[in-house]
């Protein structure tokens, strides 16, 4: 018994400690939601907010809000260079999830910039540090799709199956690399794969038109 005394004392005493730092996270929270928030509704008082919030020590979240912000304000590029900075560096508190979403969040405002080889890259930090990724993952199969790169689209689409085969995109994916390569058999299956998992898939229907015209030209 002389040795449960301290361990309650010290239970006592670390308590009210552990309440503040949980209450001071939770405020940060709210403070983060908030502003990113703000964005939707006045993107340069978000703006504002965030750049005052990280001059007062609010840290990577702050960041991360001034680079939406500036991304919403017409800025995208430097808002994407931001967030792949914070990712890169990975500051105390960021676990690997949040840091997988900058990378895949700048990747998306780069594709939408049309610097197709710097999304790659993004992308491809995200998978690095998350391989199981599924955003990740069909944020790269899109790029992929786009620029005809169907041998590493097809990896892409094989890896959606594998974790996610609930899900249309990696069929449709995989079948839009076999179309693209003339297998298009294959690519019909796999198309009717997708539209099993989600009937009313605009792309997957897209697909299927595609591979009937592929076979008419065929047929000629």
């Amino acid at each position: 018994m002389r040795n449960a005394l301290p361990a309650c004392a010290l239970a006592l005493a670390l308590a009210p400690l552990a309440q503040a730092q949980t209450s001071a996270a939770y405020q940060e929270r709210i403070r983060f939601d908030t502003c990113l928030g703000q964005i939707q509704l006045d993107a340069s008082e978000a703006l504002e907010r965030a750049q005052t919030w990280r001059l007062e020590g609010g840290g990577w979240p702050a960041e991360v809000c001034e680079a939406r912000a500036l991304i919403e304000l017409g800025e995208p590029e430097v808002g994407a260079d931001i967030l792949v900075s914070l990712a890169e560096r990975q500051p105390v508190g960021m676990i690997d999830e949040e840091q997988s979403e900058l990378f895949i969040l700048a990747g998306d405002t780069r594709f939408a910039l049309g610097l197709v080889d710097e999304a790659a890259a993004a992308y491809d930090s995200a998978l690095a540090l998350m391989p199981d990724s599924i955003p990740a993952r069909l944020a790269r199969a899109r790029l992929l799709a786009d620029a005809g790169q169907w041998e590493t689209l097809e990896a892409d689409a094989e890896a959606l199956i594998t974790h996610a085969p609930y899900l249309a995109a990696g069929w449709r994916y995989r079948g839009q690399s076999r179309l693209g390569r003339g297998e298009l058999d294959l690519a019909w299956q796999d198309m009717e794969r997708a539209r099993q998992q989600e009937p009313d898939d605009i792309p997957s229907l897209l697909l299927r038109g595609a591979i009937l015209e592929a076979r008419r030209l065929t047929a000629d």
